[in-house]
Order: structure tokens, then C-alpha cells, then sequence
């Protein structure tokens, strides 16, 4: 999801300088050599668009430029990755296991950029046997096996990894190698959605697994796969990077990529630049700097609705939401929700917020009307629970927390929270697991460079102020704030999810137990036993009656209205944008880059 982290996977492919700006090279057979070259030139635009962006743009010729802005990916290792920086170049470098129709938006065997041929599900529905499709292979020429999907399974029951992949162990139980084309996955019980949780993106086994089936460990946490030397499977491989400026892809060489099953390259590589905050890069794509946008911030849609020379797309809901959420855990003794024999583990308690009553009382404090006003101009809409409206399972019948700061004042001092020594601040008078006296004062983490979330975050300091709360509201690199999150280290934070293509209610992920894990996505320490059974519920109905497993997120979505595993959030309107100079795009809602590949750039 934009952490911005990935909700789910997205289920298809859309990580000594030369000087001088790219020339254009057109390649219609990309021999090693000319892959090569190509890398080589590609290297040059990098440095050339750091020094002279207007300038090299104008010689990139075939090569699309994308953004992000805050940092560079880091950590292009599809088992320990976790943020949807790095998954956007990811999703170009390593093929899934399945894949997505993108014009129905439904999973189907041998879809474009999936590694299924084809499966057959056992009477029971518990059993899945999936032959892979056999034309896939590393850049090094060693085939794309059952093994570099295994692996990934492996990597999550070893106990050994740090992963966001923890939480799969809630809908698979097993993941078997039969033989270099055959997987078999045993799910607990049939499930309407079973193949969605069969994502896994291929990794190299044969660099890190001995003859015997044995696998180092410690070399697939520590493997980061950031540099052009390291393997991909396609279309594109890692050329070169610029640290916090730019990551540059090309084509894979000619023979590697099976062009003739799945579709041609026509461009000559692609650049994602890293700009410093939306404002910025908003003005580079108004400059034709920037080819394309994934998302328009809403104050700046105007200005792109009325310039000449750019197309766009609009839709809604669209599929990302912004949140403030508070770690339920004290950050100083982080610890997984279940032991290794999955039973519940007694959480050490958060001294502010591990108490309800306190996180509904900050919830009553925020005036999202202000929020949404300020942070999206209007384009976007409250949420009441982890489901925005416009959604199947939009539950309309869950309640808003409505802005009432003298609500809010109660339940705090109900709690135990009272402004005694008249300082403006309240503190612990009786409150469950603070010292007496505490001060209710803690630090509020977003990422630099989102013009949203700021917004977001000085609300929030300004209102809880209100109430005598204390907020340090700072934002920071937006890689460290991912290490605070794996390790569950933090106070509060604003951050985001992009749903998973296609949208899955489940939010197992985030707000399982089998997800709070040290690395894992439910980073708050969320611990509800009902929680993960409204989840399995829905996912095991027999017969799968969408009208039914609406019924039940509705009491997911009221059960997160009550407990408040997130404090509030917000999604926004779905906007995007490209220069008229490029050629194929065919977008769909939630999915722009599905045909990246096909893209062409002319002048």
C-alpha cells in the first residue's frame, strides 16, 4: 500500500560512471553485447539527469521515467523486502507465482508475468498442485524453478528470516517441491481467495541452497540484490544506482526474457528518479521531466486537469489510505503475539496506549472533516475501519467517532489522565501502566517529503494538544522509519497502505496475530484472537457467497471501530497522469503499469 508498504502483493510486473547524457538506442534484438551497452548509457542519463535534468530528458530517447520521493529502494530481496518503493521495481525484476487478468482483475492461471501454468485443486479443496510455466530464467541462465518458489515458504517456517511474509502461515500450511515444475500448497481449510495467498515472487535458491537442500540463512537475510551484478529474471535488470537520487533498469538481454509467451519489450529501460517531496515532483512532471504519475496529490489535480499536453485517469475509491496508529506494545520490549507453539504471549503494555478507552478518546480529539479539508483538498473520503467506501465489504452501518474533545477529556480521565499541576499537560493520576505523574507527552513519526501527511501530523499535534496531550511531531527518512516499524520501536506514526491488487478485505497482514512479528506488518501489536477468527470466517465460508462474507468484515470493521488497532484514517480519490509523449498506456482502476513494458516514448 505508499507504509507506504504493500497491503498484499501486486500480482504481476506492472530494483566508474560513464559521463555524457543517453543516447538513443533502438534495439530490436537486444544482444548481450548491446545489453551491455545499453547498461552502460543508461549509467550516463543517471548522472547526466542529476546534473542537467531538462537537458538529459530531452536525450533519453525510448527510456520511461517514473518517481518516488523520499529515498531509493535499498532492499530488493522479494523475501525480506517490505516497502512499495522497492516492490514497484521488484514487480520488474522477478516474476509471482500467479497472476492477474489486468482487464477483470481476477487471478487466472498462465496470466501474463505469473509463474502458473496452469493447477488442480483436490476434492477437499485444501490441496493445490501447480505446474509452473518452464520458459523462465535467471540472468545467470539457470532455470526458474519450484525451488526459487519453495524457498520462500522455507524462509517464513525457518524462524531464521525477518519477513512481512510472516503472516502467510495463516492461510497455508505446507508449500512441497514435487519436482522442477510442480509445486504443491496445502491450505488448512478451502478458502475463497486461496490463489491470492500464493504469492510468492521467484528468488535464486540455487545461490544460497547446497545440493542436500540445505539453506544459509543468514545469506538470505543479509542479501539485499541492489547491485547490476546480482541476478533478475525480467523484464528488466538493475543497471545502476544513484543512492536517494535515481535507480535505472534495462532490458534483459535477448533469449532471457520469453518475449514470444509473454509479451515484448518495446521501450529501452526504465528510470525511477527520486525527487524530494509531491511538490517537487509535481513540477518536474509539469516540466516533462517525469513521464508519468501513479498519484496526483489532491491540491495539485487542477493543475494537471487544465495543462496542456497530459492525459489522465481518475477513479474512486482509489487504492491507498493514510493512517495514524499507535504501537499498543511498549516499544522498549517488543515481542511476537504467539510463541513458537502459537500460543498468545501476555504483551508487555504500551504505558499511554495499550488501554482502549485512551485510543478512542484520541480518535474523538481529530476532526477528520479537518483532516480530509487539509491533507486531500476534499478528494478523498473517512473511514470509519480499515475498509474505505466504494468497497464490497464497506460496512455503512459502523459509526464515526464524531469530534467531541470534552468526550475525549472523559475517557481520558477516566483513564486516569488529569491536568493536576495546571501546565496544559495531562498526566497519570491512577492510569493503568504509566508511573504516576508521567507526563501524556510521545513522538509522532511520518515520512519527509509527503505534503499529506504532514498536513495530517500537524493536525493531530494541534488537536490532541487541545486535550492536554503533547505530540513531538517530526518526520524522518522514510527507510528509517520502516526499521522502526519491523522492530516495533516507535510511539506513533502516520503512514499509509496500498491495497492489494486485486482488493482483498483480508487483513490478516496487518491485523492478525500471525502478523506481529518482529519484521512482520502488524506493526502496533494489534493481539485479537476474534479478530483473526472474524478473518478465517470469511475466508472459509462454504460456498463463498460474497453477500455473506460481506456480512462478516462488517464485524470485522466493527470490531476495529472499538478497538482501534489504527486511531484514524483516510483514503483518497485515485488519480493518475502521463506525458502525451508516451505511447501504450491503457490504464485500469488501481492498475497503471500493468503494460509498462509495452510503453514508448517519442517526442
Amino acid at each position: 500500500m505508499s507504509r507506504d508498504f504493500r497491503l498484499t502483493r501486486t500480482l504481476h510486473p506492472p530494483r566508474t560512471f560513464v559521463s555524457g547524457p543517453l543516447v538513443a538506442v533502438s534495439l530490436s534484438v537486444r544482444s548481450e553485447h548491446m545489453h551491455k551497452l545499453l547498461k552502460a548509457l543508461l549509467v550516463g542519463a543517471l548522472v547526466a539527469l542529476v546534473v542537467a535534468p531538462a537537458a538529459a530528458q530531452d536525450d533519453l530517447g525510448n527510456v520511461i521515467i517514473g518517481s518516488t520521493f523520499g529515498s531509493t529502494g535499498v532492499n530488493f530481496n522479494p523475501i525480506t523486502s517490505s516497502t512499495a518503493t522497492e516492490q514497484d521495481i521488484m514487480n520488474l525484476l522477478y516474476p509471482g507465482l500467479v497472476g492477474v487478468n489486468p482487464e477483470t482483475a481476477i487471478i487466472e492461471p498462465n496470466a501474463p508475468g505469473g509463474l502458473a501454468k496452469s493447477w488442480e485443486v483436490s476434492e477437499d479443496g485444501t490441496v493445490y498442485t501447480i505446474t509452473l510455466k518452464d520458459y523462465f530464467q535467471w540472468s545467470d541462465g539457470t532455470p526458474v524453478t519450484a525451488n526459487d518458489i519453495a524457498i520462500s515458504w522455507a524462509a517464513i517456517t525457518s524462524g531464521q528470516v525477518e519477513t512481512p511474509l510472516a503472516y502467510l502461515t495463516s492461510y497455508i500450511t505446507d508449500v512441497r517441491v514435487i519436482d522442477d515444475y510442480t509445486l504443491e500448497v496445502t491450505i488448512p481449510e478451502p478458502s475463497c481467495e486461496s490463489v491470492g495467498n500464493f504469492y510468492f515472487q521467484a528468488f535464486p535458491s540455487h545461490l544460497v541452497m547446497d545440493a542436500d537442500g540445505n539453506v544459509d540463512w543468514q545469506a538470505v537475510n543479509t542479501m539485499t540484490m541492489s547491485s547490476p551484478e546480482d541476478l533478475e529474471v525480467g523484464p528488466y535488470a538493475l543497471s545502476a544506482q544513484i543512492p536517494d537520487q535515481q535507480t535505472a533498469l534495462v532490458p534483459v538481454a535477448e533469449g532471457q526474457w520469453p518475449a514470444e509467451q509473454e509479451g515484448p519489450i518495446l521501450n529501452d529501460g526504465y528510470i525511477q528518479k527520486v525527487v524530494g517531496d509531491q511538490t517537487v515532483q509535481i513540477e518536474q512532471f509539469l516540466a516533462g521531466e517525469i513521464d508519468f504519475l501513479t498519484f496526483v496529490p489532491p491540491d495539485r489535480r487542477a493543475d494537471i486537469r487544465s495543462a496542456e499536453g497530459i492525459s489522465s485517469y481518475e477513479f474512486s475509491p482509489g487504492d491507498t489510505w493514510d493512517y495514524f496508529a499507535v504501537n499498543h506494545a511498549n516499544p522498549e520490549n517488543p515481542q511476537p503475539a504467539r510463541d513458537e507453539n502459537g500460543n498468545l504471549i501476555e504483551q508487555d503494555p504500551h504505558p499511554l496506549f495499550a488501554v482502549r478507552e485512551v485510543r478512542q478518546a484520541l480518535a474523538h480529539a481529530i476532526n477528520m472533516d479537518d483532516v480530509i479539508t487539509a491533507a486531500v483538498f476534499g478528494e478523498g473520503s473517512k473511514m470509519q475501519s480499515m475498509y474505505a467506501p466504494g468497497t464490497w465489504v464497506y460496512n455503512d452501518e459502523v459509526p464515526f467517532y464524531e469530534y467531541d474533545p470534552d468526550r475525549a477529556r472523559e475517557l481520558l480521565a477516566e483513564a486516569g489522565w488529569t491536568d493536576e499541576d495546571g501546565d496544559g499537560v495531562i498526566e497519570c493520576h491512577g492510569c493503568a501502566h504509566a508511573e504516576e505523574g508521567t507526563p501524556f507527552s510521545f513522538t509522532l513519526y511520518t515520512n519527509q517529503g509527503n505534503t499529506r501527511r504532514e498536513a495530517f501530523g500537524q493536525i493531530i499535534q494541534d488537536q490532541l494538544a487541545e486535550v492536554g496531550i503533547e505530540v513531538d511531531f517530526q518526520t524522518i527518512d522514510f527507510n528509517v522509519l520502516v526499521d522502526m516499524l519491523d522492530q516495533q520501536t516507535f510511539d506513533a506514526v502516520i503512514l499509509g497502505w496500498r491495497n492489494s491488487y486485486p482488493f482483498s478485505p483480508d487483513y490478516t497482514q496487518i491485523f492478525g496475530t500471525s502478523g506481529d512479528v518482529i519484521g512482520g506488518s502488524n506493526s502496533v501489536s494489534y493481539v485479537s484472537e476474534e479478530m483473526d477468527e472474524l478473518m478465517r470466517r470469511a475466508l472459509t465460508l462454504p460456498g463463498c457467497d460474497p453477500q455473506e462474507r460481506a456480512e462478516i468484515y462488517g464485524q470485522a470493521a466493527q470490531l476495529f471501530h472499538e478497538d482501534l488497532p489504527y486511531i484514524v484514517q483516510f483514503s483518497t480519490n485515485g488519480m493518475y497522469a502521463w506525458q502525451d509523449t508516451l505511447q501504450g498506456v491503457d490504464p485500469y482502476p488501481a492498475n497503471l503499469l500493468w503494460n509498462l513494458t509495452e510503453w514508448t516514448r517519442t517526442e
